[in-house]
């Protein structure tokens, strides 16, 4: 276990701050640490500089959107095995399939069951 008792270190995505919020303090009060990005372009650099253990990203973000995200952090040999959990307020078929084939392992509608994003970030951690 390291030093500080958390869990691991997360990178959440998001560019709606109330979103991004209650996601970083609601896994931080669950013993993750959270580094969080408001926009794909900062998430790609912090993703450059640190590991992380599990990507949650946002479909729409603004300069980057998450299916250029997702598509690069695979493409980096560091990045290319760290699970992605995908959340949108889009849930059809089509933006599932194109999250999967970006490299997304996960995909969670919005609102975003808390609950059900513990269960995943546990598992796939």
């Amino acid at each position: 276990m390291m030093a500080d008792n958390k869990k691991g270190h997360i990178l959440v995505i998001e560019d709606d701050r109330n979103s991004r919020l209650l996601l970083t303090d609601f896994l931080s009060a669950h013993g993750w640490r959270i580094s969080a990005a408001e926009d794909g372009l900062t998430a790609i650099e912090l993703a450059k500089k640190e590991k992380f253990d599990a990507v949650i990203l946002d479909l729409r973000l603004p300069g980057e959107n998450g299916l250029v995200v997702a598509r690069r952090l695979r493409s980096r040999a560091e990045t290319a095995g760290t699970p992605i959990i995908v959340t949108s307020a889009f849930v059809d078929q089509a933006n599932k399939m194109k999250a999967y084939q970006a490299g997304a392992n996960f995909f969670l509608g919005k609102p975003v069951d808390l609950e059900e994003l513990l269960h995943i970030v546990q598992n796939a951690v």
